[in-house]
């Protein structure tokens, strides 16, 4: 990654700002956007939001009843002054989209109105997850392609949608809150192609959830929506605002300039973050398509921009720092995550644990590309292996907090048998080559430790309980069965009769063989597809 002032476009005159006497751009005073539009304590969306009115990425809003999703999108519209149309997809018939269809000859044409899509610059599919499927595929060309029945939407640029948490398919203990929303029996996951679409997926919070002072002002504001007289009337922020418009309009195109920034100065590090994200993700249960891994990329670029456009930097006070894109993409991470539309819950700790690995990885990897093709490599053990074989040519050839990781999240993958075995194969090696730390390092030995005290046990009887005796009538048939002789098959019979004593489970030796095979096989492999050249690498 270069510094800005290496950049062609650092002079004076282009899109980066005039530098202060540091060499650092000056940091721009903190604005609020959505306060400004009337809505409070939801600042923390502040930039994902103005990175998806930049983008024009479809954009997804997920929260409970009452936690200002449509004012959001509509205020937005108002302050645009887009030719905006509102559904509810609950209720929506193709024929409100599209208009009544009559014959026209030999064909058909559809009676529009001002009801229809037709002409639209923005449109808010709301309340979509409790759509009825048929019409639910209808929407998803609109989202996707800006098309419907296969006829294109010029005029379109915004595409919205809002919905209440859908019912979790992961445990109820999820750790992002959502599950206390968990309650609404009319709202349905989104179908996962569908939820691929939306480039943006914005949790909003509850009530309870906001901080005290904007909860204040949520309530003070329906005291403001009385006139002298009594009566009600709508929030002065319902209708658009020429001057509010202006500055939305100037901070979109001031985004769009930032982002395109980033995007030269960082572009490297951005990719190679985000392919450092994709096998993590996926042992996380969070997996992205390739579709998603290039949106994340375009929005961590608009996150960015929005992020010093509306004056929120970094502890170092330099908005185009490293830091600040690595703050910008753990940002765009948080938002730009598809699973909760589909039921899933993102554990935001979990999160920002794979985030910070990948932003180490990505910062390592961007000026060597040996260790960038490690990194990259999908398989977990796999990638281990690669790790070792370039510790084997030279040590000291990954990072020990590299290392570390790789064999923690390898570890983590395996069931508890394939956990046994990796440490069995792997822990020597490690140790010889002094490649991780010592929390890694007790990890892997917990395992190891005990089949070995297991094996220097005086004596071997076991007090078996009923529950357990078929498990270890199998186990014993097995054992039987071994080559006393072969050094390997003890020490697969001792692996399976030490898992079974753990209480880890029984293994039958012959399925513990196919496991390690397998795990050795995996480790194994990063020799043969290693580049020509590579092992004399100079790093």
């Amino acid at each position: 990654m270069r510094d800005a002032s290496s950049h062609p476009g650092s002079a004076a005159g282009t899109d980066q700002p005039a530098t202060s006497a540091t060499g650092r751009p000056p940091a721009l005073a903190r604005r609020a956007l959505l306060e400004a539009l009337g809505l409070h304590g939801l600042a923390q969306l502040d930039a994902a939001v103005l990175a998806a009115l930049a983008t024009e990425s479809p954009m997804l809003l997920i929260g409970p009843h009452g936690s200002a999703k449509s004012a959001l999108l509509e205020r937005l519209a108002a302050a645009l002054g887009l030719e905006h149309r509102h559904y509810n997809a609950s209720l929506l018939s193709f024929d409100d989209l599209v208009g009544f269809p009559v014959p026209d000859g030999d064909g058909l044409r559809y009676l529009r109105t001002p009801a229809t899509l037709w002409g639209a610059q923005s449109v808010f599919l709301d309340e979509i997850s409790r759509c009825r499927p048929e019409v639910q595929n209808k929407l998803f060309s609109i989202v996707h392609e800006k098309r419907v029945q296969g006829i294109a939407l010029p005029e379109l640029r915004f595409r919205w949608a809002a919905m209440n948490p859908p019912p979790s398919l992961d445990d109820a203990d999820a750790a992002d809150g959502m599950d206390r929303f968990s309650d609404y029996a009319g709202s349905m996951p989104l179908d996962a192609a569908l939820a691929d679409r939306f480039g943006f997926v914005l949790p909003l919070p509850g009530l309870d959830e906001l901080p005290s002072e904007a909860r204040r002002a949520v309530i003070r504001s329906g005291l403001a929506s009385i006139d002298g007289t009594g009566a009600a009337h709508p929030p002065a922020q319902a209708s658009r605002n020429d001057a509010a418009g202006a500055e939305l309009t100037s901070l979109i195109d001031a985004c769009r300039e930032g982002a395109r920034l980033c995007a030269a100065l960082h572009g490297p590090w951005i990719t190679a973050w985000v392919a450092a994200l994709v096998a993590p993700l996926r042992q996380a249960g969070l997996g992205i398509s390739g579709r998603r891994a290039a949106m994340l990329a375009a929005n961590t670029a608009a996150v960015h921009g929005a992020r010093r456009v509306l004056g929120i930097v970094d502890a170092t006070g330099d908005p185009l720092s490293e830091v600040a894109v690595a703050d910008a993409a753990l940002s765009a991470l948080r938002h730009s995550l598809p699973q909760r539309a589909q039921g899933l819950r993102v554990n935001p700790g979990v999160i920002a644990t794979i985030h910070r690995q990948a932003a180490q990885a990505a910062t390592q990897a961007r000026t060597d590309v040996a260790l960038a093709r490690i990194l990259e490599e999908i398989d977990p053990v796999r990638r281990v292996g690669r790790a070792l074989s370039a510790l084997a040519r030279r040590p000291g050839r990954v990072p020990r907090a590299t290392m570390s990781a790789l064999v923690s999240d390898a570890f983590a993958s395996q069931s508890t048998q394939g956990r046994w075995i990796f440490a069995q194969e792997l822990l020597p090696a490690l140790v010889e080559l002094d490649a991780v730390d010592a929390a890694t390092l007790e990890l892997l030995a917990d395992s190891f430790s005990a089949q070995v005290a297991f094996e220097q046990r005086g004596e071997l009887s076991h007090s078996v309980p009923r529950s357990r005796f078929a498990g270890f009538e199998s186990l014993v048939r097995c054992l039987e069965t071994l080559d006393s002789r072969d050094p390997a098959q003890v020490a697969l019979g001792n692996l399976g009769a030490a898992l079974y004593a753990r209480d880890d489970g029984a293994a039958e030796p012959a399925l513990l063989a196919s496991q390690q095979a397998a795990i050795r096989a995996r480790l194994a492999a990063a020799d043969d597809d290693q580049p020509r050249g590579e092992a004399h690498d100079a790093g």
